[in-house]
């Protein structure tokens, strides 16, 4: 069971994380999430479940997590910000999760353009969901899956050679609510910091980044493209020489 008073007492946040709506069991915290935007749910709201049956991740991608050992939540970011900042967003929600683990011991990597690494194995990952109209993001709900106590045993055949758990690469157990709450008290400030210097943003995920300057696979139009990821530009589109020539991504997944 996870223990909202004690994500609470560790918070250094001025919105996020202070409502918390808990569940036993939920399919998606991202869909309940939206269903609570629905009702008029306030920012910085917080979905958190002990068990994700139904876990999305990016391109319709399923996230496994086990009941009772995984982390997964949702924030409800209930604001407007300006289109271009999708992809910072997207780049904030990555360093934050990266620096929550980091507090814990480890040392993690980020995937272009949601995973997290660590071992060179995925051991979470971010989905950003946004509404927009016009110019501007109306609403997001900001998805996180992270597996913490998960032993090698308990991921189903078809992904254990490449997924890992927190405690797997630590060989001890970590306390879940210390892990969500530091990832709301990065995210808040990495927020602000898209609009004060968002340069920072973008030198932070690289330092974090497991594959820069790096040969990467990825699917364009049906048919696949090798190439080096290069970096990032000033929004966060990734930077990716393919045959001497550099092209601007914003919605790839790599292999």
């Amino acid at each position: 069971m996870l223990f909202t008073q004690l994500i609470q007492a560790n918070l250094r946040t001025k919105i996020l994380g202070w409502k918390i709506e808990y569940y036993n069991r939920l399919g998606s915290t991202n869909l309940e999430a939206w269903e609570l935007l629905a009702l008029g749910a306030e920012h910085g709201t917080v979905v958190l479940t002990d068990h994700q049956f139904q876990g999305k991740g990016r391109g319709g991608n399923s996230w496994f997590m086990g009941a009772g050992k995984g982390l997964a939540m949702s924030v409800i970011l209930n604001k407007k910000y300006p289109l271009e900042c999708s992809g910072l967003i997207s780049l904030a929600i990555g360093i934050a999760a990266a620096q929550s683990i980091q507090k814990r011991g480890l040392d993690p990597k980020l995937k272009w353009p949601n995973d997290i690494l660590i071992d060179g194995k995925k051991a979470g990952g971010i989905l950003c969901e946004t509404k927009i109209q016009e110019e501007w993001i109306k609403k997001i709900v900001v998805g996180i899956g992270i597996n913490v106590n998960e032993t090698s045993n308990e991921f189903p055949d078809s992904i254990k050679g490449h997924s890992t758990s927190m405690s797997i690469c630590s060989n001890h157990p970590h306390q879940r609510e210390l892990v969500a709450a530091e990832f709301l008290n990065s995210l808040e400030y990495l927020l602000e910091m898209i609009h004060q210097d968002p340069n920072k943003i973008v030198h932070e995920w690289l330092d974090r980044c497991g594959h820069l300057n790096k040969p990467v696979t990825f699917t364009e139009k049906g048919r696949a493209v090798e190439g080096i990821f290069s970096g990032l530009d000033s929004f966060g589109h990734a930077s990716i020489n393919t045959n001497g020539e550099k092209k601007l991504y914003h919605s790839i997944i790599l292999d």
